[in-house]
């Protein structure tokens, strides 16, 4: 019997077998990828329903402790949670025991609001800072069209920041930086890379990031005292407000509310206003725009807007509740911490600093903005190159704050104001005859919180209040007052321009 021929594949089937295989795989390998990633987001979430449940015991142990809510707990507070942990996460509990989670778990970012009952994954959040958004419950600074993210080489050169990397630390007192821009410069800088350096002709202003936050009542009253630490945590703006009015008890500042608007934070110009009235910057080294009403001013920061490229924002004069909030940061454990040193420079320039604490006034510029590298600058709100500048001294401050007259109204005084601008542009004050009585100060305002001795706040600074025949509010002190000048000096005058009157710019994304 004839053997039957073997046959095997021909190169056109085994061909086909190969494209079938591929297509199968092309098909079947996204599904698995699928199930895979599924798989790692549920155990994802609930890791995050575990760092929850041990917030939860937490908080309820320290209720029966007596400690009051709201709570907030992060990766270096030891809760007793079980399997998958973040590697950094904020959990934040208020006085109803809702929960606010944001946590950087196995790649994903988890999320839970005070307002929603589930455990999500935020997948537009793809990086551990973007997710839980710095440190301590900190929100992103807001960068918008006009603003670079900047920070400071060991020169003290201003270069762009790498936002996901190394832009800010609050932790150990370093805050956000970001600069406004020529027209000219300003698209070069924005597909820049990181670590470009940003030429000093190029940048029309500076400005920090006062990031939200609540601070600890201690002197509601204001009675007598002493210099201490201020116990501040910082929250989101979706956080229900703190309300407190006791000692003990703890308030959202309100510098954070800007009419209806809750803010994530404050830019605030890192330097007095600098340039002419019609061409306004806020830069250091130079000599500082003074001698404007208080109207005037007021327009000036205003025109900054639209025409640096900041439109997106609102840019306003500062109000005297913002520069407490300023103060009392610097005054906490994420700024100085101490008596921040005078601007004595005798031409108003801007950045300078004193050689110690009660050094008088000079014709010299002692430390210059920058002389250090991205070293120690005592006339800082943190000690380094990246706080606010001239909060003592240099020149006085005017501020958007107005003691009313007897029947209510807006006190114009001479200002150069014909009526009240819109009221969240300025703190309005009660009627008030005493330069002296601190009594119609506001929380949050760093006068009679900080209150001392008559006419006299923490430190020795000048404690002054707006009156009827002097109805504006100042700030800072000017160099000729040593050691009366200060981050918590204040004091009033009619709003007239006047050669030893500045002012500060604020930006808010409203």
């Amino acid at each position: 019997m004839k053997e039957k021929s073997k046959q095997g594949f021909t190169l056109i089937e085994l061909l086909a077998v190969i494209v079938i295989l591929a297509v199968i795989a092309l098909i079947a390998t996204p599904l698995i990828m699928n199930v895979i990633n599924d798989a790692k987001k549920s155990t994802a979430r609930d890791a995050g329903y575990s760092v929850i449940k041990a917030g939860e015991l937490k908080a309820a142990t320290e209720g029966i402790e007596s400690v009051n809510p709201p709570f907030h707990y992060d990766e270096g507070s030891n809760l007793p949670m079980k399997g998958t942990k973040p590697t950094k996460f904020t959990l934040d509990i208020d006085k109803e025991m809702k929960t606010q989670l944001r946590a950087w778990i196995n790649g994903y970012c988890v999320v839970k609001d005070y307002d929603t009952e589930e455990v999500t994954i935020d997948e537009s959040k793809t990086t551990e800072k973007k997710c839980v958004k710095g440190n301590n419950g900190i929100e992103e600074p807001e960068i918008a069209d006009g603003l670079i993210p900047v920070t400071f080489d060991s020169e003290g050169k201003t270069v762009k920041a790498d936002v996901d990397s190394d832009w800010y630390d609050y932790n150990n007192k370093r805050w956000a930086n970001a600069v406004a821009v020529t027209n000219e410069s300003r698209n070069k800088y924005k597909s820049a890379s990181a670590g470009t350096e940003i030429a000093e002709s190029d940048i029309l202003a500076y400005y920090v990031w006062i990031p939200r936050y609540k601070y600890q009542l201690w002197n509601v009253e204001g009675n007598t005292s002493t210099p201490q630490e201020i116990k501040i945590e910082f929250e989101s703006k979706s956080t229900p407000k703190s309300t407190g009015t006791k000692n003990g008890e703890w308030l959202t500042h309100p510098a954070f509310t800007f009419g209806s608007t809750e803010l994530s934070g404050l830019w605030v110009g890192k330097f007095e206003m600098t340039g002419t009235a019609s061409s306004p910057t806020i830069k250091p080294n130079v000599s500082s725009l003074r001698s404007l009403n208080i109207s005037s001013f007021f327009n000036t920061i205003k025109s900054m807007g639209n025409n640096y490229g900041l439109s997106s924002y609102d840019s306003h004069m500062m109000k005297n509740s913002e520069w407490g909030a300023v103060a009392y940061l610097s005054h906490s454990k994420y700024g100085k911490n101490s008596e921040v040193f005078l601007n004595n420079r005798s031409l108003y320039t801007t950045g300078c600093g004193a050689d110690s604490v009660s050094e008088g006034n000079t014709s010299t510029c002692k430390n210059a903005y920058g002389s250090k590298g991205n070293g120690t600058y005592n006339q800082s709100t943190t000690g380094n190159i990246t706080g606010v500048f001239d909060m003592s001294g240099g020149a006085w401050e005017f501020v958007m704050a107005n003691s009313a007259n007897q029947d209510g109204s807006f006190n114009t005084a001479d200002s150069g104001f014909t009526s009240a601008p819109d009221s969240k542009y300025y703190d309005k004050y009660d009627y008030n005859t005493n330069r002296e009585n601190n009594s119609i100060s506001k929380l949050g305002d760093a006068m009679k919180e900080v209150y001392v001795s008559s006419a006299k706040h923490w430190n020795g600074d000048y404690g002054y209040i707006a009156y009827s025949s002097s109805p504006w509010i100042k700030r800072g002190g000017e160099y000729i007052h040593d050691t009366r000048a200060g981050v918590f000096s204040s004091g009033n005058y009619t709003g007239s321009g006047y050669v030893s009157n500045s002012a500060r710019a604020v930006l808010v994304n409203d």
